[in-house]
């Protein structure tokens, strides 16, 4: 399904890209060329490093804790930025972890897992042809031109759903406490029903089918 959908959202950006100049009969060659330069420029978007100060060492040692469980390797760098958020970004060879500072140190290695299952899968792989595109109009547009970024936003939403879901599914077997995370943060944020993505409230259910319980001690 994945691969699939990989293939369906690129088709489906490229068409976007090229759509313009086709119709305002300037030709393939110049279609060509600016479909080319857009994903250039979202490979670009996708590999910046983000904002935000390098990590304390505990959250360093937590996410090289989750990457282990994951059977990933460590990310090239942890920086903390504002927020409840978390995040992954690819590198040349790798990956990098975003984490928001209001996440609890005892969150910290279940919410990194999840990132950390994105580039597991090879969706940080696959993000500048798929989701990339995407957020390059919407970080270049402001006001009512964001309207330009939406057709992209929707092309990449079908692929978005299931990546997420994999990712918690992924997260859900490394750490069996993970769909309590994901409850105890709906419970705090809200459930966050999204128009194009899969609530807190319905990944928390998602990632319950997949966990593993740890067994008790007698």
């Amino acid at each position: 399904m994945i691969p699939f959908l990989r293939a369906l959202s690129f088709l489906a950006n490229t068409a976007l890209f090229a759509a313009p100049p086709l119709l305002l009969g300037l030709g393939w060659p110049v279609a060509a060329a600016l479909a080319a330069a857009l994903f250039l420029l979202s490979f670009r978007a996708c590999g910046r490093a983000p904002d935000g100060t390098p990590a304390p060492a505990e959250a360093v040692e937590a996410a090289a804790r989750a990457a282990e469980r994951m059977g990933a390797p460590p990310p090239r760098y942890v920086r903390t930025v504002q927020g409840w958020t978390a995040g992954a970004v690819r590198t040349r060879g790798g990956y990098g972890l975003v984490l928001g500072e209001e996440v609890s140190p005892r969150h910290r290695e279940a919410v990194l897992a999840h990132e950390i299952a994105h580039f597991a899968a090879g969706d940080l792989f696959w993000e500048p042809l798929t989701d990339g595109p995407a957020r390059v109009l919407l970080e270049a547009t402001r006001g009512l031109f964001r309207v330009l970024a939406v057709p992209f936003v929707v092309a990449a939403a079908p692929l978005g759903k299931v990546t997420e879901l994999n990712a918690d599914r992924l997260a859900a077997r490394a750490f069996p406490g993970y769909a309590d995370t994901l409850h105890e943060v709906a419970d705090k944020m809200g459930p966050g029903a999204g128009l194009f993505y899969p609530s807190l409230a319905q990944r928390a259910r998602h990632a319950a089918r997949h966990s593993k319980r740890e067994p008790q001690s007698s």
